[in-house]
């Protein structure tokens, strides 16, 4: 198993984990479905799932792709949009105090590295031809 492809198993196993365990922890009596949340409020629990889901779907299947295959701009979106998403998770609490927890810390403290080092297993390799100079038109 090469390096690229223990980033792109990561990237796959810590996606396929927030996915599903945002879809099993939100839609419960205690989150999306409590009585006492108004209904504005399930609604923006569900986007939020919803877009978690979204997310992930799309970092598997960039990674399996385009990024698996060395392209540098998959590569990017792929950082951005799990990185973001991680730091969203990390920021959100703060944004809106009284709405964060210990789960949630530990939750995006544990994933944020696992993505890091998923994310630079699968990075494209350098370009030699921009590294030594050489007229990449010729």
């Amino acid at each position: 198993m090469t390096l690229r492809t223990l980033g792109v198993a990561g990237i796959t196993l810590l996606s396929t984990f927030a996915g599903i365990s945002g879809v099993a922890v939100d839609f419960t009596a205690s989150h999306i479905y409590n009585p006492v949340w108004p209904p504005h409020a399930q609604f923006h629990g569900y986007l939020s799932i919803a877009r978690t889901v979204l997310i992930m779907t799309a970092a598997i299947l960039l990674a399996w792709g385009p990024v698996r295959r060395g392209d540098r701009a998959a590569w990017i979106v792929l950082a951005v949009l799990l990185l973001g998403w991680v730091a969203i998770w990390l920021l959100a609490p703060i944004v809106v105090p009284g709405t964060g927890d210990r789960a949630t810390y530990v939750f995006a403290a544990v994933l944020a590295p696992l993505y890091l080092v998923s994310i630079w297993l699968v990075r494209p390799p350098p370009d030699v031809s921009r590294l030594l100079g050489e007229d990449v038109m010729r």
